[in-house]
């Protein structure tokens, strides 16, 4: 097994799922043009995000009509997609990631595990490791501040996952020159999907809205693709791109395994007692 991965990366209008979903298929075709196999779309492609977004009236039902398109999306360039939208399912809203096969259209939902600031406020939590299986292999879903977690994404992997993907929107909250004090910008969110792959030997896909202030909200960027080595394969700035790269799987992170024992060197007996889990 093994293929091609994307990210497609935009800076999406505020509440203009119309004009969103136009500008996936765009982006979606350019990276099929590039020969990718999977497509990571930013999180809340559809909406946008905003503290202040209407969350229950842009919410939709999964399956609903944006998982419809994306499943459409997905068969007509025969690519696997993935990003997040607001899904509304009964009382509660979640932040919901969408998996869609060219063969089966929609065939899976991530629920956000870990819910960032303001967050906790419109959105339940979810509650499972979601792992797909496809042709290119078995690939982990995970949402933004999940990435801030290693014993999730530990999990997600352990779970089976050789892959993971993140449909995420790194942002700082005011004038990006607010934060130089603590120098949170892409290169730590950079950092965090390195470390990822690397302490865990899979692949990482992580996919940010790109770069623009939405109200007091300023995304930045630097979607990135990552190797089990923690090498950074490919990567975009700040603007709208797509680009797309191979990352070695199979035979190839067997082999890595055997220098990067990091996996079976784990001392978990420890770490229980040491986190509080017994």
């Amino acid at each position: 097994m093994g293929g091609k991965f994307a990210v497609a990366q935009w800076h999406s209008f505020l509440g203009d799922v119309d004009a969103n979903l136009d500008r996936a298929a765009i982006l979606i075709a350019a990276a099929a043009d590039q020969g990718a196999d999977v497509v990571v779309v930013p999180e809340l492609f559809s909406t946008g995000y905003s503290f202040s977004l209407n969350v229950e009236e842009m919410a939709q039902p999964v399956p609903g009509p944006t998982s419809d398109c994306i499943a459409g999306l997905a068969s007509k360039h025969n690519v696997y997609i993935f990003g997040t939208i607001l899904e509304r399912d009964g009382d509660q809203v979640h932040n919901c990631g969408l998996f869609c096969s060219p063969d089966e259209g929609f065939v899976a939902k991530y629920r956000k595990v870990h819910l960032f600031g303001d967050e906790k406020n419109s959105c339940a939590p979810g509650n499972e490791v979601v792992v797909v299986e496809t042709r290119v292999g078995k690939l982990g879903l995970s949402i933004c501040y999940d990435l801030c977690f290693p014993e999730f994404i530990r999990g997600t992997v352990l779970a089976g996952a050789e892959v993971v993907l993140n449909s995420t929107n790194w942002l700082t909250v005011g004038p990006p020159q607010d934060w130089d004090e603590w120098q949170w910008d892409w290169r730590k969110t950079r950092a965090l999907a390195v470390a990822r792959a690397l302490e865990n030997t899979v692949g990482l896909v992580m996919c940010c809205q790109g770069a623009g202030l939405c109200e007091n909200i300023y995304s930045f960027g630097h979607s990135c693709v990552v190797s089990p080595s923690g090498r950074v394969l490919a990567e975009l700035g700040e603007a709208e791109g797509v680009t797309t790269t191979e990352i070695p799987m199979g035979q190839q992170v067997e082999s890595w395994r055997q220098i990067a024992t990091y996996l079976p060197d784990r001392r978990v007996e420890l770490y229980g007692r040491l986190l509080g889990y017994k």
